[in-house]
């Protein structure tokens, strides 16, 4: 078929199922009725099992207690927190108060929470005086002085014990105390309640200054969850082997959201990713799904038990956060014996997954794209930071509009009109239409996402990269994700991050980051470029070439707050190394 005669690269997805007009309150009800004994999440960390009815039960009483300190609809309420029950817990209460929970990334320095607290003034908090490496004593103190709004911090216990607050001058209250304090006062729900009411609040990080506030409602994240639950046919018999942390959406949306939409059991093995007591908690638990990022499973297929463990149990994992090679997803399906593994892709901006892979696709679909559009969703590919679609099998900017789309960033909008636009052209003769339709006049918002992809010749979404990560190499672009791909399919590489590096001659060129896998012999750097060249251009091949481990080259990847690579980080680190005249350099 000519250029000229393609079509447009716009997808749409399924119109039904109609999407659930639901609050969490509501939801968690109708589970605390039909199977109120049965487990909503299990802590193996805390060695604790919390029924459907006693979650409704608690949060309700939190919620009173909550209503009390003047906590309502509109308010803001924070949380600076690792994996516990008690995340669930306070996540009910202020959806069944119209409240919106912040959630903190409990790695963030004091500085950074401190900055984020004042900038989003929420009127409560809930944390631990410290949890593992982190200690939050200092940043309470000051909080509680120099925040304006921030009326009451309720401290959750240190599960471990190892931090206890260090000023008696800190007003708080503890979190059993505060929850059981109202247990028996009349409350009411606010009846006027809405699904379309902001319930959450997450951080994503921008390439400059303090991360931006996502905010999104009970009926964005309750409708990604169904989604989640429709595509991977959970059942109320599934448990969910859950190590990712609650702070970002795949632990708030597709591991909380889904389950309760489902009626599942969520199993946090570990405070802190632990991937020993990821192991152990499907074999105990006979936890019948698996959720991680890419780095996680790789984690968990090195470990010394991992062999040993019975993952019979395991029916399905998905696997999110980067781009996943081939041989990756291949190894994963073998040494944890799951029959059904699920790419995904999708932002927190648009309520995690769009699009995500079904049992009954084709295997090169699974391997080489990221599944097809979720309903109620429009998605097009267009020419980067413009409206204009390109022709279908082209490359361009991936944009979304839907019922997931987020609201605003919080108190941010040159951000949020910088990432949601309206697009003239959706008028014009090929275009989408306006709201309600082609017929319709009034434009839909665009969420422009800065990742590339194209549209497959069955409207499968192809994820080639995030646009800011390709490398222009004398004017070629060159797509990171693809030499990643081939540097996994080599025996002895364990995982592959590819980033520009900065060059006189050509403006940048392929450097690369690799990691021995456990118990191999390591190749040579020019044997590396080798096996790149002989399936990719010569040009796409790695000049520069560094082993973690290395001198000057640190022993584990740095990582972002949800685990994924950081390639700013890498980025920052090939000038260090460049510097320094570290690098297996081939002759150009």
């Amino acid at each position: 078929m000519e250029v000229e005669q393609r079509p447009p690269s716009i997808v749409y997805g399924p119109r039904s199922p109609v999407p659930l007009n639901l609050t969490f309150g509501q939801l968690l009800d109708h589970h605390a009725e039909v199977r109120p004994n049965s487990p909503a999440v299990i802590s193996h960390v805390q060695s604790c099992t919390i029924s459907f009815r006693q979650l409704q039960k608690r949060s309700i009483d939190l919620a009173r207690a909550m209503a009390q300190a003047g906590i309502g609809k509109g308010s803001l309420v924070g949380i600076i927190s690792a994996t516990r029950y008690e995340y669930l817990e306070i996540f009910f209460a202020c959806a069944r108060l119209g409240a919106a929970l912040i959630l903190f990334n409990y790695a963030y320095t004091s500085s950074e929470i401190l900055s984020l607290l004042k900038a989003i003034k929420p009127q409560m908090l809930f944390s631990p005086p410290g949890l593992a490496r982190y200690d939050y004593n200092n940043v309470l103190q000051e909080a509680k002085s120099s925040v304006s709004r921030l009326r009451d911090i309720i401290i959750l216990a240190d599960i471990f014990r190892k931090y206890q607050l260090s000023s008696e001058s800190l007003q708080h209250q503890d979190y059993e105390s505060f929850l059981e304090s109202r247990a028996n006062s009349s409350w009411s729900p606010d009846s006027s309640i809405s699904s379309h009411d902001m319930v959450n609040v997450q951080f994503t990080s921008g390439s400059t200054g303090l991360p931006k506030s996502v905010a999104l409602s009970h009926y964005n994240i309750m409708n990604c969850g169904r989604n989640i639950w429709l595509q991977t046919r959970l059942t109320s018999e599934d448990r969910i082997c859950c190590p990712v942390p609650l702070f970002h959406s795949f632990g708030m949306i597709v591991a909380i959201s889904t389950s309760t939409v489902a009626g599942s059991s969520l199993v946090f093995p570990s405070e802190l990713y632990d991937p020993a007591a990821t192991l152990h908690c499907i074999e105990r638990y006979k936890c019948t799904a698996l959720y991680g990022v890419t780095t996680m499973f790789i984690t968990e297929m090195a470990h010394p038990s991992c062999a040993r463990t019975d993952k019979s149990s395991l029916k399905f994992g998905i696997v999110a956060g980067s781009a996943m090679p081939p041989e990756f997803l291949r190894r994963v399906m073998r040494e944890f014996s799951i029959p059904r593994i699920y790419s995904c892709w999708g932002m927190t901006e648009l309520s995690s997954f769009v699009t995500m892979m079904h049992e009954t696709d084709p295997w090169d679909k699974r391997i080489h794209t990221t599944g097809r559009l979720f309903p109620h969703f429009i998605l097009k590919i267009v020419k980067p930071n413009s409206g204009d679609v390109v022709p279908w099998g082209e490359r361009g900017e991936i944009v979304v509009s839907g019922y997931g789309q987020m609201s605003e960033y919080l108190g941010n909008k040159e951000k949020t009109n910088e990432a949601l636009r309206y697009h003239e052209q959706d008028l014009h003769e090929g275009g989408v239409g306006g709201l309600g339709g082609r017929e319709g006049r009034e434009l839909r918002r665009w969420m422009h996402t800065g990742d590339e992809g194209m549209l497959d010749d069955d409207g499968y979404l192809v994820f080639t990269g995030r646009i800011k990560d390709l490398i222009i190499r004398g004017g070629e672009n060159i797509t990171p994700l693809e030499i990643e791909e081939r540097l996994s399919e080599m025996e002895a590489i364990e995982q592959a991050s590819v980033v520009g590096v900065s060059d006189h001659k050509y403006g940048e060129t392929v450097g690369a980051f690799l990691e021995l896998k456990e118990k191999t012999q390591r190749p040579g750097d020019e044997e590396v470029r080798k096996w790149v060249r002989a399936k990719l251009a010569h040009f796409k091949a790695p000049v520069h070439i560094w082993w973690l481990g290395d001198d000057n080259v640190p022993e584990e990847w740095p990582k972002t707050m949800s685990g994924k690579i950081s390639k700013p980080e890498l980025r920052k680190m090939t000038e260090k190394l460049m510097e320094i005249g570290k690098s297996s350099k081939a002759k150009l």
